[in-house]
């Protein structure tokens, strides 16, 4: 991107501006290693000047990553701390489910504390609130890239493993039961309402917000022939997050040719480093047409967002609620259906796991 436009930008934040990213693992460069910059680290260096430093909330996570996790965060009102904790205690349990698919040794995913140098709370931190910085802010920032987890959990798969799913079609249920759940016009709805619900939370909070969503790309591990009802999924999301962005008067992103650029590899779903660099660049270029070219229309959001202020129990509640409607479903499952409701019950044991740890070290 041109530096005269960079420098528009500055000079029109001067010294204030806030930049909240949440909260897919998009935002988090996971290629080759976590201790690279991400999205949000490349975009607040661009906007950083002697007069200007960016006041960034990053909740970019490969762990805590779902459309409900940012509701809760915005009713909780995490600090900037209890967030970097999250994020860090999230990596090890990422990689605590990894070793015991793996049948390695579960100590072994303590390797994930190393990513603490990435997410380091500063002296401050516990002080500086995701809900009420956004409320405080003028025309704030928000990077939002969320539902694509959302979308892996409700069929079943990821990227990463569909294609041994395939493979084993004919051994095991995994990839059948994705099928089933792509073709079931439910499932999308379902992502696409996660997405809504958070973009009305959002907006109640701060009208002013400048929000860029972020659409998803096709990686290298679906862009075989057999794949094709998932690459028609992914253009579906993409189709029904844009109309949505629409309606809110929200930027949306197209991530596509970024995605065929910067996603080389099947064992990883991920752009890289160069990814990162160019997405940064392609919001940085969306900030400007959203700030200088186009005719924006006042747009005026006249709801109330209230927030609890309990921090991390109040994650705790609301992941326990989720947990224990999904045991009273055993009931009425069986088969897959129910090894995939307790996987998912499993999921939400470990997210609340990450949030007692952060509860017992801000104390």
């Amino acid at each position: 991107m041109e530096n005269d436009k960079i420098d528009k930008i500055k000079d029109y934040y001067k010294e204030r501006l806030t930049i909240v990213g949440l909260n897919d693992s998009q935002g988090v460069n996971t290629t080759s290693t976590f201790f690279r910059k991400g999205l949000l680290e490349y975009l607040s260096s661009k906007l950083t000047t002697v007069e200007l430093e960016p006041l960034v909330i990053n909740a970019f996570s490969p762990f805590m990553n779902k459309t409900e996790h940012i509701d809760y965060f915005l009713k909780a009102n995490l600090s900037l701390e209890e967030i970097k904790l999250s994020r860090t205690y999230g990596v090890v349990a990422a990689l605590e489910k990894v070793m015991s698919n793996h049948h390695l040794p579960k100590v072994l995913s303590k390797a994930g504390y190393l990513y603490k140098v990435c997410a380091i709370p500063k002296k401050g931190d516990a002080s500086i609130y995701l809900t009420s910085s956004l409320e405080e802010a003028k025309e704030p920032i928000v990077i939002y890239s969320s539902g694509v987890n959302n979308l892996m959990r409700e069929v079943g798969s990821n990227p990463f493993a569909i294609s041994k799913d395939y493979q084993d079609k004919d051994k095991r249920p995994n990839y059948n039961y994705a099928v089933e759940k792509v073709n079931d016009f439910s499932t999308l709805n379902k992502v696409i309402d996660g997405i809504d619900k958070n973009f009305y939370n959002l907006l109640s909070i701060n009208d002013g917000s400048d929000i860029y969503a972020l659409g998803s790309y096709t990686p290298l591990s679906l862009r075989s022939e057999e794949m094709k009802i998932f690459q028609d999924l992914i253009l579906e999301y993409n189709e029904r997050l844009s109309s949505l962005c629409k309606s809110y008067q929200i930027t949306y992103i197209n991530t596509q040719e970024i995605g065929y650029m910067y996603n080389k590899s099947k064992a990883n779903f991920h752009i890289n480093t160069k990814g990162q660099r160019a997405l940064a660049d392609a919001i940085l270029e969306a900030i400007y047409d959203n700030k200088f070219s186009k005719d924006k229309k006042e747009f005026t959001f006249c709801k109330k967002f209230e927030t609890t202020d309990n921090g991390p129990l109040d994650v705790i509640d609301n992941l326990l609620i989720d947990k224990y409607n999904l045991c009273d479903k055993r009931m009425f499952l069986d088969g897959y259906e129910d090894l995939r409701n307790e996987e998912i019950i499993d999921e939400h044991t470990r997210e609340i796991g990450v949030f007692r740890k952060v509860l017992r070290k801000t104390k």
